[in-house]
């Protein structure tokens, strides 16, 4: 016999039709009602399903909105030989990760969450970070020869960091072209000409 949320009784079979009602569901409610009005109950009764299936899944609202809103099978960076290419890549695809409507919407509610909760802020901020870390970690090293040896993780930090700007605060909606000039400025910087003579002479 099966309960009507998808869930056996006698057993732990796990329906991810549920998973996947949810998650949708998820999405759908953060783009019409924004992150502080997504509850748990509004999630529950839009995908069909009771409370205590949406906890026995998630443990809060905030780790259900990140799934919903941050999937983690982001795009993977494919080694082409050129690092130009690939750090385009990587950043084109942190900015669509961050710009999707689901994630967008979520970002700033869950940033206030994991602030004031030092366990989800462990729990969420690892895998927020870990989903590229891996891949610029991966760039750099195949790219040593052209690529200064700098920490992947402050890079990171100024590509996040950047996206997060552009996309919730300036609304930047041109994501190829925003990928681009992100790009242009870590790959050369602000100054023209050679930083150590302009500081010299400056």
């Amino acid at each position: 016999m099966t309960r009507g949320d998808g869930q056996h009784r006698l057993g732990p079979f796990r329906d991810p039709k549920v998973d996947a009602a949810v998650l949708a569901s998820t999405r759908r409610l953060l783009i019409e009602r924004g992150y502080r009005d997504t509850s748990v109950d509004a999630i529950a009764e839009a995908a069909g399903v009771s409370r205590p299936t949406v906890y026995r899944r998630w443990p809060s609202k905030a780790h259900v909105v990140y799934d919903a809103a941050f999937p983690a099978d982001a795009s993977r960076i494919e080694p082409s030989g050129d690092a130009v290419t690939e750090l385009k890549t990587l950043i084109r695809n942190v900015i669509g990760w961050l710009g999707d409507p689901a994630a967008a919407a979520a970002l700033p509610g869950l940033i206030v969450d994991m602030r004031s909760d030092p366990a989800l802020q462990t729990s969420l901020g690892e895998r927020h970070s870990a989903v590229f870390s891996a891949d610029l970690r991966e760039l750099f090293a195949r790219n040593s020869d052209v690529l200064r040896p700098l920490d992947p993780d402050t890079v990171l930090d100024m590509i996040v960091g950047a996206a997060m700007q552009a996309l919730s605060i300036r609304n930047v909606t041109d994501l190829d072209a925003y990928a681009a000039s992100l790009t242009d400025v870590l790959l050369r910087g602000v100054l023209a000409g050679d930083p150590e003579a302009t500081f010299m002479t400056g």
